[in-house]
């Protein structure tokens, strides 16, 4: 028989046990703020555009951590109201990023040394050969020799694919700017980097249906020239140590402001960033 005395200790347990308790609707907490399941589904459909039950998990997964984020960079700034925060992603996104350079400063500047060694490295790869291509599409041949004899008499590319093309860039007289070799399909591949400079193909069929090109341009396959790859190369790198300057310092601020994820509360599998066991919170 249970003296009453454990009955008493029994219950003290229970009801201590069941104070400690988050309700499962909550998934995580930041800085204290319970979040609920419900804000995290609203924020993967109006970002995807797509009902939450079909986002994939590696998808819901990015994005619950995106919004964590984007929760911590809120709880850190002493400048904005909570209940204010847009719902919205673009305007939401906006107010991060403007408390993210509040918060963490501007990210660093790649220097000369770094962008030299860049370029350097860049330099001693080949590039494959490149060609600056216009098309049209149609649905048949007849219709695509049509065009082409159409071009052949003198008209400009650019109208006759504004006029006949299906393609999504007819209205830009079927510009598809640069493309490498070896990025198309080898049908097409083969006859694009077969054409000079202002050559105009014959039809030539595929999946889509009949296609016709022009080429503009062709650099052929060698080392990139060196004024041609300084913007990129400090794009890039501008771009690269950005990224890991915000993560670092995303991370370093969830540490102080206190992140918990219940991930037993989550509808998918979560082994995101601030999972248990992670390094990088």
């Amino acid at each position: 028989m249970v003296g009453r005395n454990h009955l008493v200790l029994f219950s003290l347990v229970a009801v201590t046990l069941a104070g400690c308790g988050v309700d499962e609707s909550v998934v995580a907490e930041v800085a204290g703020r319970e979040i609920g399941v419900g804000e995290v589904q609203d924020y993967l459909t109006a970002t995807t555009g797509m009902p939450w039950q079909t986002v994939s998990r590696r998808a819901a997964e990015g994005l619950f951590d995106q919004f964590l984020d984007q929760e911590v960079m809120v709880a850190a700034s002493e400048e904005v109201d909570h209940e204010r925060v847009s719902t919205e992603p673009e305007a939401r996104s906006a107010l991060v990023r403007r408390l993210m350079n509040a918060v963490c400063g501007v990210p660093p500047v790649p220097s000369d040394e770094e962008v030299n060694r860049e370029v350097e490295r860049r330099l001693n790869t080949v590039q494959p050969a490149r060609a600056r291509v216009r098309q049209l599409l149609v649905d048949t041949e007849d219709q695509a020799t049509r065009a082409r004899e159409r071009i052949d008499s003198g008209e400009p590319f650019m109208e006759v694919s504004r006029e006949v093309s299906r393609a999504p860039n007819a209205e830009s007289g079927g510009d598809v700017g640069t493309i490498a070799r070896g990025t198309l399909p080898e049908g097409l591949d083969d006859v694009v980097f077969a054409l000079s400079e202002g050559e105009v193909s014959a039809p030539v069929a595929s999946p889509a249906g009949y296609h016709v090109f022009q080429v503009l341009e062709v650099v052929p396959e060698g080392p990139p020239a060196r004024d041609e790859i300084e913007f990129a190369v400090k794009r890039d790198l501008a771009d690269r140590q950005a990224l890991d300057f915000t993560r670092r310092c995303v991370a370093e601020t969830a540490d102080t402001v206190g992140v918990e994820v219940y991930d037993d509360h989550l509808w998918f599998s979560y082994r995101g960033r601030y999972g248990e066991g992670t390094d990088d919170q």
